[in-house]
């Protein structure tokens, strides 16, 4: 299949879910799910399909789930939706986008973290282990994710 017809294919299903299509310089997207807005890349290459095809994942609402999960968890499903599909279209998943998905995921996944850690080390001078454990407890969903290996 042809990227021109992936990419008729992608826009359908965004349109079909009532949202207007809005094109976005570079490869970044964004989803407005209030104003009904989707903003793409241009989709000539299969890196923006691979983006276009992440920011369906959130128009679909299969992965947007107003504020119900932690954002990391819904980031993970809509790479992974991205990543299959990209294989159903019959294309190749650039390394480079998957490489860029493990890091946004990690980052997504890790900022709350960090930023638990600083507000309770302000308190405390040294993370102790009732700090690990209180840590442990509010974040077991995030252990079901794991990014080694990044599989799909």
């Amino acid at each position: 299949m042809e990227i021109s017809k992936a990419a008729q294919i992608i826009e359908k299903q965004i349109t079909a879910a009532g949202y207007s299509i809005e094109y976005a310089k570079g490869l970044s997207g964004k989803v407005y799910p209030q104003t009904r807005r989707c903003f793409i890349p241009h989709i000539l290459t299969r890196k923006s399909l691979y983006v276009a095809c992440h920011q369906l994942s959130h128009v679909l609402g299969n992965v947007y789930m107003k504020g119900k999960s932690k954002h990391g968890l819904i980031e993970f499903r809509a790479e992974k939706f991205a990543h299959k599909r990209m294989k159903e279209l019959g294309f190749s998943v650039p390394r480079e986008m998957t490489e860029r998905a493990t890091k946004l995921v990690g980052r997504k996944i890790g900022r709350p973290k960090k930023r638990f850690l600083r507000l309770n080390l302000n308190r405390k001078k040294s993370v102790d282990d009732e700090l690990q454990r209180i840590w442990a407890q509010q974040n077991k969903k995030d252990q079901e994710i794991k990014l080694e290996g990044f599989n799909f």
